[in-house]
């Protein structure tokens, strides 16, 4: 039996004590916040059916990319990872010696404690994640994030015109703000580029930007 088929109390209590402990000012400014950015590679688009093959993340506070916060995990998956391996290069003979999907979760809710959850197009980060804590723990914190690719999306639109699909993803942005490019699809490297992307945002938003304005541009 897969750990994360498992819902016993005592892990239950591990996310009730996160919900508790967990607390952010939203008015405080976003230049002085704490951020850990997440990227997660995957079987597949829907969180219900596919599976987390690999995460990774960084930190930022005082407005500075922490590289010795940064951790990437290959995770174990009770499926096979069946085409979705040309996309993160991730095979069935490396996720199966990757951690457990239970323990991911255990890590990352340490890790996101005092610090605010940042993805690009994080409808799919928070999609799995929420997904994956009800089905480890039997619930999950509501979690929310700040998403660079909806706060790209609200600065194109102050400009005026159409906006082209492509134009929002992780290297278009990147490459707008004249930041170096990154590996796609593997997980840490697409979480330092988000990391930098964000960092390039609060800076174009100016020092009164709060944490309320990114989640409201976030929507």
């Amino acid at each position: 039996m897969w750990n994360w088929l498992k819902k016993p109390l005592a892990v239950h209590q591990l996310v009730l004590d996160f919900e508790q402990a967990y607390s952010l000012d939203k008015q405080s400014l976003a230049a002085k916040a704490s951020y850990l950015v997440l990227d997660f590679e995957t079987t597949g688009l829907d969180a219900k059916k596919h599976h987390i093959v690999s995460a990774g993340w960084v930190k930022i506070s005082g407005g500075k990319i922490h590289l010795n916060s940064a951790q990437y995990q290959v995770v174990r998956s009770p499926a096979s990872v069946g085409q979705s391996a040309v996309i993160h290069g991730l095979h069935n003979h490396e996720v199966r010696q990757g951690i457990e999907l239970e323990d991911l979760l255990r890590l990352l809710l340490q890790e996101l404690k005092g610090t605010v959850l940042v993805s690009h197009h994080s409808a799919l980060e928070l999609s799995f994640l929420k997904q994956s804590c009800q089905n480890c723990f039997g619930r999950s914190p509501a979690f929310k994030a700040v998403d660079t690719l909806k706060l790209e999306l609200y600065k194109m639109r102050l400009k005026g015109g159409p906006v082209a699909q492509t134009a929002l993803s992780l290297s278009a942005c990147l490459q707008r703000y004249q930041l170096p490019e990154v590996t796609e699809h593997h997980a840490l490297s697409d979480a330092f580029g988000c990391a930098q992307l964000l960092l390039a945002q609060l800076k174009s938003r100016g020092a009164s930007c709060t944490l309320a304005d990114l989640f409201q541009q976030s929507r």
